[in-house]
């Protein structure tokens, strides 16, 4: 008896649902869908490449000390001073070098002293020629001498090749004397003086100046082999930091180096992607707001074109078809259509509808071919 009414109880139940989803269903189909429409327009469709970035200097220069010249003698500039290309910054004094001045300036003495000796020992000899010929023939008193003279012309030419080494190591030693003055070879302003790093013992070396060219700057990166096939030179460049998310900086591509970071490939092997390194000129002046050092992003427009768009969402793609639905008397109606660019937001639509049309930029997958809707 239990048991009977049991299994009574689970069929009124089971019948109950049934019922309710029926109802359902035929409440849902009965009822007009909700939709969001738009017309195909004109619009600019750009697609771009997104690029983390930092921020440095278009030009700079670093000073170290070079042990190999000798001591510091003197600073010439200052923190925050303003250069120009060839301004001396440090001088070195070197005593090796002063010393190899000196012997210099001895031999170049040494050499000329015996050239004088030289020539004076053959100007004798022809007056001991003379004399000799008093006493016997001309040809006598030339063979006689002729060893002695011999001689003598070999040892000038000994003394003139010695002065005219000596005049090369000369300027040799002059040359290293100018490269104890180490000048700026760009302009700019004088960010960093550190007397100090003549001192340092690390490992790691730090520049006794630091100059900076703080009028140009540049935003560096790096692209995978698949985005630098699309990059060129030239291309514009949308520049914005997280620091200052309101604000947005102009820049054009400068520079997309031909081979790969050599870090990256020797470091992770032979399977590891590529990177190639980039540089991107900024143009906006105020991009001074914030330093050097900062992260960025670089959005950087590899293409872009006028054509009538839809937004993305509004095209279906199945099984290889493309359609949207327009609305035509309260109904979504299926059109094909045949697409061209695609950008992140819109999608280019080359023919199947027209300007009139509403197009629904919300379809969902339960909207059909003949359905109701409303527009919202």
């Amino acid at each position: 008896m239990k048991k009977g009414i049991i299994i009574t109880a689970v069929a009124v139940v089971i019948v109950a649902v049934i019922g309710i989803n029926v109802y359902r269903a035929q409440s849902v189909s009965g009822k007009a869908v909700n939709v969001h429409v738009a017309n195909i327009k004109e619009k600019k469709l750009r697609n771009t490449v997104m690029v983390p970035g930092t921020l440095k200097l278009a030009d700079e220069q670093y000073v170290y000390f070079d042990a190999e010249k000798g001591e510091v003698e003197r600073f010439h500039v200052t923190e925050g001073s303003r250069v120009q290309q060839g301004t001396s910054l440090v001088t070195y004094e070197s005593d090796a070098l002063d010393l190899e001045q000196e012997q210099n300036n001895l031999e170049k003495k040494s050499s000329q002293l015996q050239i004088d000796s030289v020539s004076k020992q053959l100007s004798n000899l022809n007056k001991k020629q003379k004399e000799l010929e008093k006493e016997m023939s001309k040809q006598e008193a030339r063979d006689q001498i002729d060893t002695e003279r011999t001689q003598l012309n070999l040892d000038l030419e000994t003394a003139k090749i010695d002065l005219e080494r000596n005049k090369l190591e000369a300027k040799s030693i002059a040359k290293k004397e100018r490269n104890l003055d180490v000048a700026s070879d760009i302009n700019g302003t004088v960010l960093e003086v550190d007397k100090e790093a003549v001192n340092n013992t690390s490992d790691v070396q730090k520049p006794l100046i630091h100059i900076g060219n703080t009028d140009e700057y540049l935003a560096t990166g790096v692209l995978s082999e698949y985005d630098a096939l699309k990059i060129k030179t030239g291309q514009a460049v949308k520049i914005t930091s997280d620091v200052l998310p309101d604000k947005e900086w102009a820049g054009s591509v400068k520079q997309i180096d031909y081979l790969p970071q050599q870090q990256a490939s020797a470091e992770a092997g032979n399977d590891a992607a590529n990177q190639y390194p980039i540089e991107v000129k900024v143009d906006d002046q105020d991009i001074t707001m914030i330093k050097p050092g900062f992260k960025l992003l670089l959005e950087i427009e590899t293409s872009s074109k006028k054509a009538s768009s839809l937004p993305i969402k509004a095209v279906v793609n199945e099984d290889g078809e493309k359609y949207v639905y327009v609305v035509k008397d309260k109904k979504a109606v299926r059109k094909e259509v045949k697409i061209g660019e695609t950008t992140n937001k819109f999608i280019e639509i080359k023919s199947g509808v027209s300007s009139k049309d509403k197009v629904i930029t919300n379809p969902t997958k339960n909207l059909t071919d003949g359905a109701e809707v409303t527009v919202q």
